[in-house]
């Protein structure tokens, strides 16, 4: 039980005025002798007897007058009986559609939003016309917005109007952000008189996507608010989608080949799949695709793996080149949004690495890693005579390999190189020629001075590497896996350690990027850079060619051990090189699109190709812009092209709804009803009735204050007649 006005109970203290009253009040008998005095003390205390009854059934009839008429100004209520939602009952009202993706989910041949759709319809048939009403989907969050007076719609044509326009979104916010935005809405008409009842009708799948963020306190729900969930999912769901894919790699050369990787999910029943897989984008004669058929058990993820080759290219010295990749499955079923798969692939020509020595032999070891990579071309060129160094800008990274004496003319190319944007690797010979490292140009050049070598003695342990810099893209992985990956050069046996090192002196304008670690402390700088720019040079202080620097000892453990040495040759030639990082080129569905644009100058303005797209969403003005360009128009699934307005391709990506959204089987109801109150849950089946089933689950409050007012007449009317009754002069005889 409530009450609307319950600081009028303080009004029941004058209950105790009657009793006030009859106390002040109370009549005392006169005392009379008489002679015959033992008859009238029996009389006397028979009458006695009599009075204090009659005084205190009219003391109470009296009590009960005053707190009939507190109880019925306090409003009190009661939950009884089904709530009548008659053309007469006004309501204010909050329907909060569900559109998340597997919303489109068809039942014959309409889809979950259709029946939402039409079941919300038909209810405000059965509703006071002068109910407010508001429409929400989860298109975009309201989580922080201002509650607007505006979202209750002023009538029915513009209810019906809002209900046509919905339709899923596969960017959406989530049901939480919108269900805190319609308690709040719902909180600015006040509370008391005149205002009608208030509710929340959420219209949804119960799938877990679509609960996300319900959990936890992240909906907080007013007491006078009654929240209606209408689950309008299929109980025993049959689906089988795609639900992810890989292109593995990102970035393969011409004439190569891709793995595509896809797991397929089957929910209700087995499903026997046949999958088209494709690549887009290539000339009219060309065709790559496959087909293959899986037998998918439910419930689990099923792997299909396509390998498909690569056109050979020629002239792309003008840039990538950018293929797109279509998987399907061959059937349709009852829900088509997951049947496909989108990826984007680049196609491009390796980058090169050139390795300056002074024989061929030298670098053999790092020249086999690099090939062993696959990432990389790799060229030798000994620095003998007149070496040619014209084409240095052809290559992504030079590799200044354990040359003993620093050639001035071959010093000034390599300066040019890096200035210009290029990236150079020094590797350090145990016995080079400090005099050629120390000249003016070589301080420019390089990040630290070589000072002298230490070997360390037999017997003595090495000197650990360390102190990666976390801020770096060179050695930032490498602290990432030390922390959570567990790779093998982090097993205390196979830690990367040297023998051999030289001593060095870093320049104001480097960084050091690793340390050694002597007796137990960060020390010495091992791997120092130094920035021209886009250019960069990287300087080691231990030789790499893997040998020995005395009987069974060597220089270092970076190839014997463990992957060390081959993980920082792969990490070093990309990060010289400018591939650190991949190009992004898959991305969800509501994620920021951030498309790394080629150098100006670019011909404006852009194009922007792929599905769901309008005329002034498709052209973009970039002004000023010439940094990362964000793309937020790109919503819908499928592939994207990037083209300058000469119709010349910048860039592509893939959009794809997340896994999540594919997992269709419903959370509890007794999660529902936990946040919500029990029998929250309107589950509506074939030819169900909305109406109907919130008559039987919801049982709003009854007044009493017309029940307590009838009842107030009845006993004054008790009390007078008490009151006459009780105290009625008898005649005085004749």
């Amino acid at each position: 039980m409530g009450f609307v006005h319950g600081y009028l109970l303080a009004g029941l203290a004058m209950v105790a005025l009657p009793v006030l009253f009859h106390l002040l009040m109370k009549q005392k008998p006169k005392r009379i002798k008489f002679p015959a005095i033992r008859f009238l003390l029996q009389k006397q205390n028979k009458n006695q007897r009599r009075m204090n009854i009659q005084h205190w059934l009219l003391l109470l009839l009296r009590m009960l007058v005053v707190a009939l008429i507190c109880l019925a100004l306090s409003r009190p209520r009661i939950t009884m009986g089904d709530f009548s939602f008659g053309r007469d009952q006004q309501i204010a009202a909050i329907m909060i559609f569900d559109s998340t993706p597997s919303m489109d989910y068809k039942i014959g041949d309409k889809s979950r939003l259709d029946e939402a759709r039409f079941q919300a319809s038909k209810f405000l048939d059965e509703i006071s016309p002068d109910s407010k009403i508001a429409v929400l989907d989860l298109a975009a969050s309201l989580e922080n917005a201002k509650p607007a007076a505006q979202e209750w719609l002023p009538g029915r044509r513009q209810v019906e109007q809002k209900l046509a326009e919905l339709k899923t979104h596969p960017a959406g916010t989530t049901l939480a952000s919108q269900v805190n935005y319609a308690y709040r809405l719902l909180q600015t008409l006040g509370e008391g008189e005149g205002v009608p009842p208030k509710f929340i009708f959420i219209f949804s799948d119960r799938t877990a996507q679509s609960w996300n963020g319900m959990e936890g306190g992240g909906v907080v729900i007013p007491k006078d608010v009654s929240t209606v969930f209408i689950d309008v999912g299929e109980d025993n769901p049959a689906e089988l989608a795609i639900e992810k894919m890989t292109v593995e790699p990102a970035v393969v050369e011409p004439g190569g080949s891709i793995n595509v990787r896809m797991f397929l999910r089957s929910t209700g029943i087995d499903h026997k799949a046949l999958i088209s897989c494709s690549i887009e984008n290539l000339p009219a004669d060309m065709k790559i695709a496959d087909k293959k058929s899986y037998l998918c058990p439910k419930g689990v993820a099923t792997e299909a793996l396509f390998e498909l080759p690569v056109p050979k290219l020629e002239n792309l010295e003008a840039g990538p080149q950018y293929f797109q990749v279509v998987a399907k499955l061959a059937s349709t079923d009852a829900w088509e949004a997951n049947d496909k798969r989108y990826a984007t692939f680049q196609v491009r020509p390796k980058p090169g690495v050139l390795i300056l020595a002074e024989d061929t032999k030298k670098p053999r070891i790092i020249r086999a890693a690099l090939d062993a990579l696959g990432s990389f071309k790799s060229e030798t060129r000994v620095l003998q005579g007149v070496p040619k160094l014209d084409d240095l800008s052809s290559f992504k990274t030079v590799v200044l390999f354990q040359v003993n004496k620093l050639d001035p003319a071959v010093l000034q190319k390599l300066l040019a190189y890096v200035k210009a944007g290029g990236g150079l690797a020094v590797v350090p010979a145990p016995g080079m020629n400090l005099e050629s490292y120390g000249t003016a140009e070589a301080k420019e050049l390089l990040p630290i001075t070589y000072t002298s070598f230490e070997r360390i003695s037999s017997g003595k342990q090495g000197y650990w590497l360390g102190g990666f810099d976390s801020a770096n893209a060179l050695t930032a992985p490498f602290k990432d896996w030390i922390a959570s990956a567990d790779p093998d050069f982090n097993r205390p046996e196979l830690r990367p350690f040297v023998l051999g090192r030289w001593k060095v002196k870093p320049s104001e304008d480097s960084s050091i990027l690793a340390s050694y670690i002597i007796d137990g402390a960060l020390a010495d700088a091992a791997l120092i850079e130094k920035s021209f720019g886009s250019g960069k040079v990287v300087a080691f202080t231990t030789p790499l060619d893997g040998s020995k620097m005395e009987g069974n000892r060597f220089y270092n453990n970076y190839w014997q051990d463990s992957s060390f040495g081959l993980v920082l040759l792969d990490r070093t030639a990309k990060y010289l090189g400018g591939e650190s990082r991949l190009p992004e080129l898959q991305f969800l569905s509501g994620q920021p699109v951030v498309i790394q644009l080629p150098a100006p100058p670019l011909k404006t303005p852009l194009q922007l190709r792929g599905p769901g797209l309008s005329a002034t969403e498709s052209l973009i003005n970039l002004g000023e812009n010439r940094g990362p360009l964000v793309l937020r128009q790109a919503v819908e699934p499928g592939n994207y092209q990037l083209l300058d307005n000469k119709g010349k391709e910048l860039s592509s990506f893939s959009l794809n709804i997340a896994a999540e959204e594919c997992y269709l089987e419903k959370i509890a109801i007794e999660k529902v009803e936990e946040l919500f109150g029990k029998g929250s849950v309107v589950p509506l089946g074939k030819d169900a009735d909305l109406t109907e089933r919130i008559r039987q689950n919801y049982k709003p409050p009854l007044e009493l204050m017309p029940w307590l007012l009838l009842l107030l007449p009845f006993i004054l009317t008790m009390e007078s007649f008490a009151a006459n009754k009780f105290y009625k002069k008898e005649p005085l005889p004749a």
